[in-house]
């Protein structure tokens, strides 16, 4: 007969289960020099994230230098508390233990997923229009 099947849900193992598309976590990047939390923006589609341990994340910053491949977000924006960049060219996965449990705020306006779309997209050398 065998041992009975455990099965074990992501809310069991301490883990972000659906960090939804186009919202704002807290983070922590590994390898980062200083362990420090930052807000991450979640880019990838909400069906990966439910199915996946991990999710693309395009980090934060409150340093606000202009660059082809930043979008700004003033304050308040998807609940952010500082006027910040998000760095598209530094995309990244992070395991859905590394993000909190819930968003800063709502998500961010369809306007400003299109900019982030783009600034990937300039990070990777697609010819922008």
């Amino acid at each position: 007969m065998g041992r009975p099947r455990v099965t074990r849900t992501r809310r069991d193992l301490g883990v972000n289960p659906t960090p939804l598309r186009g919202c704002l976590y807290w983070v922590t990047i590994p390898g980062e020099p200083r362990t420090k939390r930052r807000p991450a923006l979640v880019v990838s589609v909400d069906a990966r994230n439910r199915l996946a341990n991990d999710v693309l994340v395009i980090p934060a910053s409150t340093r606000l230098r202009v660059a082809p491949t930043h979008v700004r977000l003033r304050r308040g924006t998807g609940g952010i508390r500082m006027d910040s960049v998000l760095k598209c060219e530094q995309i990244t996965t992070l395991p859905k233990d590394l993000l909190s449990e819930s968003a800063l705020g709502g998500p961010l306006s369809q306007g400003l997923l299109e900019e982030v779309e783009r600034g990937v997209l300039r990070a990777i050398g697609v010819a922008m229009d």
